[in-house]
């Protein structure tokens, strides 16, 4: 009796050993606690048996009633706890389970990845398309200009030569050639400002958005083409774009302006922006003719005009080379206005990454 009390315990103490460093090793084992109280358990059921151990040579049935009275107590403790957490370990996934789902999430992380390459290859086809496509409509384009001079500089030396012996029907019929030239001249170089906005790499800098349109207002004033207005640039405007491409822009944003209010009583055009920890906006206001909403959606797409010709001229490419500009540097444009009481154009660009 004595030698199997002396396994027993000797096997307990060994369990409960193995447990306790599992339980050390393996920190993330789910319920930790269940699993050191079944130590202490165990642990418990060894003292028990070596007080049976040590009772048979010393009879000291206090030491032996006070052990069995603790592993009593934790053994029922351990029963009580143990059966509230049956459905929780039942709940548990099985191996074969977590096998199914690990096999499953590998199929969706192969599908994922093979959407991404097809992805990546169609982006690539598409980015090919646009260059093929705007090297096409730049040469075009370009090859158009050598014969469209040709044509208005002949017809404008007939005019000029034979202007007296044409009969008013010739003479009219001739300005409508060299107006028709001249207007398809102003498309030419609508297309090659909206090809050059799609071509080559970004040069990003702080671009001093207040001085470019300072610049432009002086160019505007100086063609004398529209009437003075009042002109309200906030200084210290700058944005984080292409020089080249955001001088594009405000150019034909403040050209806009400037046409659209020529015929206000008080044509204003103001410039002003705002910052926060993402983005610029730059705002382009006036005071002038203004558009119907409804009709918005239009303003950015090539050749797209919301006024008639006689009222104000223009080929509808000056807002499409705006958008795709802002397009390339990841930004947005919207517009709000309304008819009779102008246009607030706005543009937002990503702030540096550099800052």
């Amino acid at each position: 009796m004595a030698v199997s009390d002396g396994v027993i315990a000797a096997s307990y103490i060994s369990i409960s050993v193995a447990i306790a460093v599992y339980i050390v090793k393996r920190r993330d084992i789910y319920l930790r606690w269940v699993a050191m109280a079944f130590a202490l358990f165990i642990l418990l059921c060894a003292a028990s048996h070596l007080s049976d151990l040590w009772t048979l040579w010393s009879p000291d049935y206090g030491i032996q009633a006070m052990v069995k009275a603790i592993t009593a107590l934790v053994s029922l403790l351990t029963a009580i706890a143990l059966w509230p957490l049956i459905p929780h370990a039942l709940s548990l996934p099985s191996a074969a389970q977590l096998a199914t789902a690990n096999t499953a999430l590998g199929l969706e992380i192969v599908e994922r990845r093979a959407a991404e390459a097809s992805l990546r290859e169609t982006e690539l086809e598409l980015r090919a398309a646009n260059a093929e496509l705007d090297s096409f409509a730049y040469a075009v384009s370009h090859d158009l200009r050598a014969p469209l001079r040709a044509m208005i500089g002949f017809s404008t030396a007939l005019d000029e030569d034979h202007h007296e012996t044409l009969d008013k029907e010739a003479q009219h019929y001739l300005a409508q050639i060299i107006r028709g030239g001249k207007h398809m001249g102003d498309l030419i170089d609508g297309l090659l400002h909206l090809s050059r906005a799609t071509r080559g790499e970004l040069q990003r800098t702080n671009v001093d958005v207040s001085a470019l349109a300072a610049s432009v207002r002086d160019m505007i004033k100086a063609a004398g083409t529209y009437p003075t207005a009042t002109w309200n640039i906030e200084p210290g405007l700058t944005i984080w774009g292409d020089a080249r491409l955001i001088e594009l822009v405000m150019q034909n944003l403040l050209e806009n302006a400037a046409k659209y209010s020529a015929k206000a009583a008080d044509p204003t055009i103001r410039v002003y922006g705002q910052r926060d920890e993402d983005a610029t906006t730059i705002c382009v206001s006036d005071n002038g003719a203004g558009f119907d909403m409804a009709h918005a959606d239009k303003l950015f797409a090539p050749f797209q005009r919301l006024h008639r010709q006689d009222e104000f001229p223009g080929i509808g490419i000056g807002l499409s080379t705006v958008g795709r500009i802002i397009q390339r540097h990841g930004g947005t444009i919207s517009a709000e206005a309304s008819i009779g009481t102008g246009a607030t154009f706005m543009f937002s660009l990503p702030q540096s990454k550099m800052r």
